[in-house]
């Protein structure tokens, strides 16, 4: 007998592509925003910050003043250098990064695997790694990391400076304490781990500060874990970002829980308020996917950082670290559960433009919320994934919103391929049909 659930299978996939922009366009979710605790916060801060570390002012003739961190955030043990010859021997100034723990040596070793095989090995000369770690490196961890790559000698391991990675002097630890609790209560993902809070933070805007990154044009974050099911030898990421000039590229997105970040855009809209003369207008940046047009709610979707190639002119402009800065004393990344996703999201839709991004439809990776495939024929020839599986088609994913103003012909493109699919479905549950009744 034929396969009804296989025939299902592409049905779903195709409603869920046609269907999801009219889904998108009528969501409305809406944010319970407790000016209370964005007042507290505040209060905080004056009452416990010194003149000469408020968040960034601005003097009679709008010239912003502020306190930005030192260039660099020195560690007192591991690397600290990217030779020069390592950058002769490519065409961009391109690193892959991680923060990492001693304890995820498996797979931090099965990311590295996974990546060189399907990249970094089949390139004339590897592009470095960079492996920042807020423990000391063990020899161990190092040692059999290096053989997962292909080139063990383009692999740098930084230490991440205490005072970038420990709790600032303004948060109090006792509040903190019970607002992660308080999280957790809610079942928010990580809202109880404390690593979690001070990763986001540093993620956010300090990792650039350390002194690996001063030669690096481009990083290509992932995450421990992370495995990639597509041939990406063919189109150089890095090339890509380059030869276009685009400064943020990503490859999945979704929305976050509303209760564990809901003082976020107020204390945004404050700075926007603030810095006006910076922000972007809406018809040419990515607002309006942050930003619902009817209701002016904010729709809590962000891009994924366990795949992302940021330029890190943008991470490093003074637009970038001000706001950065701002937040940070605010205290929503121990508070709350601010994460390094939103807050770049945020910041990109703010200072670029939406001619900046790139979506890497043809890059597909897997780590532990979801995993992307390519929607396209010609792509997935080159992949091991399975396309039905792929979040884009998930009702959490905010994909298709993002490529309607940045390419929309990516969303035709991926309906078309979703609507052959089930056509060949049909024709070969047609066939079986008529072998039965035969």
């Amino acid at each position: 007998m034929y396969s009804i659930s296989k025939h299902w299978k592409y049905i779903s996939i195709s409603i869920g592509l046609v269907t999801f922009l009219i889904l998108l366009n009528n969501q409305n979710p809406t944010v319970e925003i407790d000016m209370n605790v964005l007042r507290n916060n505040m209060c905080l801060l004056s009452s416990t910050s010194s003149a000469s570390s408020l968040p960034p002012t601005t003097t009679e003739d709008d010239e912003p003043v502020t306190r930005l961190p030192n260039n660099h955030i020195d560690s007192s043990s591991g690397d600290t250098v990217i030779e020069e010859s390592v950058w002769d021997t490519l065409p961009v100034k391109g690193a892959i990064y991680m923060v990492v723990q001693n304890a995820e040596l498996h797979a931090v070793r099965a990311t590295i695997r996974s990546l060189e095989d399907r990249f970094n090995s089949n390139l004339n000369s590897s592009y470095p790694w960079i492996l920042l770690n807020s423990q000391v490196f063990t020899d161990e961890f190092k040692y059999y990391v290096r053989k997962a790559a292909h080139d063990p000698n383009r692999i740098y391991f930084g230490q991440i400076d205490l005072e970038a990675w420990g709790l600032p002097y303004w948060i109090d630890s006792n509040r903190a304490e019970n607002a992660m609790k308080k999280l957790g209560h809610y079942q928010v993902e990580k809202a109880n781990s404390q690593y979690f809070h001070q990763l986001q933070r540093y993620q956010s805007g300090l990792f650039i500060h350390h002194a690996l990154f001063d030669s690096v044009d481009y990083v290509w974050q992932v995450e421990s874990g992370t495995t990639f099911h597509c041939e990406l030898f063919n189109q150089d990421p890095f090339k890509t970002m380059q030869r276009t000039d685009k400064k943020l590229g990503f490859v999945l997105t979704s929305m976050e829980p509303k209760s564990s970040m809901y003082s976020l855009w107020p204390a945004t809209l404050q700075f926007m308020k603030q810095y006006a003369n910076w922000i972007t207008s809406a018809e040419n940046s990515i607002m309006p996917w942050l930003v619902h047009d009817k209701t002016k709610e904010y729709s809590f979707c962000s891009m994924w950082t366990s795949f992302q190639i940021v330029k890190l002119d943008f991470i490093k402009s003074l637009e970038y670290q001000i706001y950065f800065q701002y937040l940070d004393y605010v205290g929503g990344f121990f508070y709350e559960r601010w994460t390094a996703a939103s807050i770049r999201s945020i910041a990109a839709a703010m200072f670029l433009e939406k001619t900046d991004f790139h979506f890497f439809n043809d890059a597909g990776y897997a780590e532990s919320k979801g995993e992307h495939c390519p929607l396209n024929k010609k792509l997935l020839e080159s992949c091991t994934c399975e396309f039905e599986k792929s979040y884009d088609l998930e009702y959490n994913s905010c994909n298709i919103e993002l490529l309607k103003l940045i390419n929309p012909k990516e969303i035709d493109s991926m309906v078309n391929f979703a609507l052959s699919k089930l056509k060949e479905e049909e024709e070969e549950e047609e066939e079986e049909e008529e072998n039965f009744t035969s």
